[in-house]
C-alpha cells in the first residue's frame, strides 16, 4: 500500500470515530433532556394536583418526591403530604364517629387542619425565640398520666387510634399530642416571666372595687378588667355549692346575701377578686334526700400567681399576624378573615 493510500484510511477511520462519538453525544443529550422534560412534566403534575386538592396516587407521589409545600410560614415549608396525611385522620375520625358529632364540610376540614399546621409552625418559633423546649421526659409524662391511662395497654391504645386516626401511637404522639403540650408550656413559660407586680394589680382592684360602690355598672367593670374567661359573660360564675371553689373564695360568697357585694377584696392563689351574690337557693339531693345550700355569684379576678392567659393570646395572636403565611393558589387559607389583608400566595 502507497503511502498515500494510508493517508487516506487512516483519516477515514478518524471521521469514522468522529462521527460515532457525535452520534454518542447526540444520543446522551437526547436522553437527558428527555429525562428533564419528564421530571418537568411530573412536577407540574403535582403542582396542579395541590391546587385541585388531589390525593391521586401520581399527585401524591409527585409532591413527596419534590417537597411540595401547600404552604409556608415564614418560609417553612407545610408538606402537602403532610397536610393530605393530617386531613386523612380527620376524616376517618368522623367516619368512625359513633357519638352524632355533626360533619364538618370538605372545606371546614380543610381549614381546620391547615391551621393547626400553621400554629404547630408558629408555636414551634415562638418557642424557639423563648428557648422553650419539651424534654422526652416530659412527654414521657404526658403519655404514661394523661394518655395511657384511658386505655387498658399500650396495645389497646395503638388499636383504637388506629382505628379512628389510621395512624400508630407513636405517629399519634409525635403529630397531636406532642405539638399541644410544647403549646402549653409555652403559654406557661410566657405567663410565668410575665407575672404582674402584685401591688400595682391590688391597687388596681381597690380602684374597681370603689367604681362599683360608687354605681358603675359591674357587668361591665368585669368585661373591661376581668382576667379570666368570665370576663366575657359579665364575670358571671353561674350556680355553685359547697366544694366548688378555693375555700377563700366559697366562705366568702356564701357568708353573702342576694344581691350583696363583698365589701373589701378576697385573695386567693389566683389574686384578688370582687365578689357580688346575684341568689341564693337551697337545692335538694335526689338520691339522698339532703339539703344543700347554692349561690349564683359574679366575680372581677385580678391575677397575680401567673400573667394573664389573654396576654399570650395576644403575643400568639401578633405572632400570626407578623408571620409571612404563604398559601397554594386555589386552596383557601383559614386565617384569610382574621388578617384582614390579601393573603399572599405562591404558585410553587
Amino acid at each position: 500500500m502507497s503511502e498515500e493510500q494510508k493517508v487516506s484510511v487512516e483519516k477515514e477511520q478518524k471521521e469514522n470515530k468522529v462521527g460515532s462519538l457525535s452520534a454518542g453525544k447526540m444520543l446522551a443529550l437526547g436522553f437527558i433532556i428527555a429525562l428533564l422534560v419528564g421530571v418537568g412534566i411530573f412536577y407540574s403534575v403535582g403542582v396542579k394536583g395541590i391546587k385541585s386538592q388531589s390525593q391521586s396516587p401520581i399527585t401524591l407521589k409527585a409532591s413527596g418526591l419534590f417537597r411540595l409545600p401547600i404552604a409556608k410560614v415564614s418560609g417553612s415549608k407545610i408538606l402537602y403530604t403532610e397536610y393530605v396525611d393530617n386531613l386523612a385522620a380527620m376524616q376517618l375520625f368522623y367516619e368512625t364517629d359513633t357519638e352524632g358529632l355533626p360533619l364538618p364540610t370538605d372545606e371546614e376540614m380543610s381549614d381546620f387542619v391547615l391551621s393547626r399546621l400553621i400554629i404547630n409552625k408558629i408555636i414551634d418559633g415562638a418557642a424557639k425565640e423563648l428557648d422553650v423546649s419539651l424534654s422526652q421526659e416530659e412527654l414521657d409524662d404526658v403519655i404514661e398520666n394523661q394518655i395511657l391511662v384511658n386505655f387498658e395497654n399500650r396495645e389497646a391504645a395503638d388499636k383504637e387510634i388506629t382505628d379512628r386516626y389510621g395512624w400508630k401511637f407513636d405517629e399519634f404522639i409525635t403529630k397531636i399530642v406532642e405539638p399541644t403540650e410544647l403549646e402549653k408550656k409555652l403559654s406557661e413559660s410566657y405567663m410565668d416571666s410575665h407575672k404582674p407586680d402584685v401591688e400595682a394589680v391590688k391597687t388596681q382592684a381597690e380602684e374597681v372595687l370603689e367604681r362599683i360602690k360608687n354605681g358603675e355598672d359591674f357587668e361591665s367593670l368585669a368585661a373591661e378588667f376581668g382576667s379570666d374567661g368570665t370576663k366575657e359573660v359579665g364575670g358571671d360564675l353561674g350556680w355553685f355549692g359547697r366544694g366548688a371553689m378555693v375555700p377563700e373564695f366559697e366562705e366568702a360568697a356564701f357568708a353573702l346575701e342576694a344581691g350583696q357585694l363583698r365589701e373589701d377584696l378576697v385573695e386567693t392563689q389566683f389574686g384578688y377578686h370582687i365578689i357580688r351574690v346575684d341568689d341564693k337557693r337551697t337545692v335538694t339531693d335526689e338520691e339522698t334526700g339532703e339539703d344543700s345550700e347554692e349561690v349564683s355569684a359574679r366575680h372581677i379576678l385580678f391575677m397575680t400567681g401567673v400573667g394573664d392567659s389573654s396576654d399570650f393570646r395576644e403575643y400568639m395572636n401578633q405572632k400570626l399576624k407578623d408571620a409571612d403565611v404563604q398559601v397554594v393558589d386555589g386552596i383557601h387559607n383559614p386565617f384569610e378573615d382574621y388578617l384582614k389583608e390579601d393573603v399572599e400566595t405562591t404558585e410553587e
